[in-house]
């Protein structure tokens, strides 16, 4: 991730045409392209249309045209043949990758975004029937897919920093590698986990040992916000839990960064059109 520098008139020429030259490169390969609004993450235009069809080079010249220091975003999914995993760092997402491949084996090397915020957008190829967007597939970790949408290299994060191919991991250096099948089944069983009450009612009375403590913070905070808890409320319940439940206890910090973690991640989920980045 690189920062960049204060824009002078010329810079700003040069990162217009930079964004530009990437939305009609992206377009060239089969990707959907959408602006999002500058050094943010928001598609500047409504977008669900693309989802289903690629704009035209004409219509992209226009955006670009209207908002000459927009970002690029891709839909992903089935469009774009193209499903993305979202690693956030601030939320534990590099810890969570590093815990699934230590489970599942490492990930195959495939096209990989460094995103302006310090996080990796790492691509697969689309398998052709539906996969749904998935966030906190574990903390930190959410799937774009059908009906989702990236920041895509040269774009500019909120903080400055640029979004960037990998070294090697371009789209023109190599091919998306095929979604790995432990990657399918653990959204499927995100997507289908539907405990019984007395599987919450045992982890609340029970609770956990090292190694389980994260995931299931993760899961109680979700399934406290879906029926309806203030997010205030459900951290200093599930603060207390911790400290008396789990073995040995978090830090409250980390309590605190799981929980807020997953209210945010569910808020965004709430709300339509922001793209992951």
């Amino acid at each position: 991730m690189s920062k960049v520098p204060r824009r002078d008139a010329r810079t700003a020429r040069v990162l217009a045409d930079d964004m530009r030259a990437a939305a009609r490169a992206y377009a060239a390969r089969g990707w959907a392209v959408i602006p999002i609004e500058a050094r943010g993450k928001r598609p500047l235009v409504p977008w669900l249309e693309f989802q289903q069809r690629r704009a035209a080079v004409s219509e992209i010249e226009s955006w670009f045209q209207r908002w000459p220091d927009a970002n690029v975003g891709l839909v992903t999914g089935r469009i774009s043949g193209v499903v993305v995993l979202d690693i956030d760092p601030r939320h534990g997402g590099l810890e969570s990758l590093a815990g699934l491949e230590d489970e599942q084996g490492p990930l195959p090397r495939t096209v990989e975004a460094h995103t302006g915020g310090g996080g990796r957008h790492i691509y697969f190829a689309h398998p052709g029937a539906t996969v749904t967007n998935r966030v906190a597939l574990r903390p930190g970790v959410d799937v774009r897919a059908d009906g989702g949408c990236v920041v895509a290299p040269p774009s500019l994060h909120p903080s400055g920093g640029r979004y960037e191919w990998a070294q090697g991991c371009a789209p023109q250096d190599l091919s998306a590698a095929r979604m790995p099948a432990w990657l399918g089944q653990a959204m499927q069983a995100a997507g289908h986990s539907r405990h019984a009450p007395s599987h919450w009612r045992r982890l609340v009375s029970e609770g956990v040992a090292e190694g389980e403590r994260n995931n299931t913070l993760a899961s109680l905070t979700g399934h406290l916000l879906s029926r309806g808890v203030d997010p205030e409320v459900a951290l200093e319940l599930l603060l207390s839990w911790n400290r008396t439940r789990c073995r040995p206890p978090l830090a409250d910090d980390d309590v605190v960064q799981v929980v807020q973690s997953i209210t945010r991640l569910r808020e965004r989920e709430r709300e339509t059109g922001e793209a992951a980045g």
